[in-house]
């Protein structure tokens, strides 16, 4: 067993995440994660019982400091361009380095509906009033065309998420590469920055 200053469960929870990363939570096996940690299965198993348990607690982790980051750029004092230039790179950077995250957070909401959030966040509903008003204050300044403030956060949520969540469909219809796919997703960092903002131009 390797021996430095991390816990074990800290061992295993990075080397379970190279592991998620390179196979997908499908093809990832534990014996692979516990080589990967160095340390036994049997040490493996006593620690985490079962892979989905293990999946569970580093896509938690992800999203339990990512949504408070990502609602802090929403909520902010930044102009309306700049916030939702900041959310978009922000949230595909977000999918890049964890791209199993988007997958997970779906199913669970499936299985459990708001009690996913309630359990995740501790009980602290997100609040993106100051983000819906920041957008009324834009439609009464006449920057932006009328629309309903929802319709603005459900479009940008959308077209930064359904490329994370349809990956092998989009792969298997446009016949691209992996990387050739990630400069896709890179590019959209600008292109969707320039669809939202280009169609809510009075």
């Amino acid at each position: 067993m390797k021996t430095n200053t991390k816990s074990i469960e800290e061992q295993i929870s990075t080397a379970a995440f190279s592991v998620f990363i390179e196979k997908g939570y499908e093809r990832a096996k534990m014996q692979e994660i516990a080589d990967a940690a160095g340390i036994s299965r049997t040490v493996l198993n006593y620690y985490f019982r079962s892979k989905h348990i293990l999946y569970q607690k580093i896509a938690k982790s992800i999203i339990k400091q990512a949504l408070p980051n990502m609602l802090s750029i929403l909520n902010s004092d930044l102009s309306f361009n700049e916030k939702i230039k900041s959310f978009v790179a922000t949230y595909i950077d977000l999918g890049i380095e964890n791209p199993f995250i988007p997958q997970f957070a779906i199913s669970e909401m499936n299985n459990l509906g708001p009690a996913f959030f309630t359990e995740l966040l501790e009980g602290n509903v997100p609040n993106i009033d100051p983000f819906l008003n920041h957008v009324r204050a834009e439609i009464k300044a006449g920057n932006i065309v009328d629309i309903d403030p929802m319709q603005i956060y459900i479009h940008t949520i959308s077209l930064c998420a359904f490329p994370f969540l349809a990956k092998p469909l989009l792969i298997f219809i446009s016949h691209v590469e992996e990387q050739e796919f990630l400069r896709l997703i890179e590019e959209r960092k600008t292109e969707v920055v320039r669809l939202l903002l280009n169609g809510l131009k009075r």
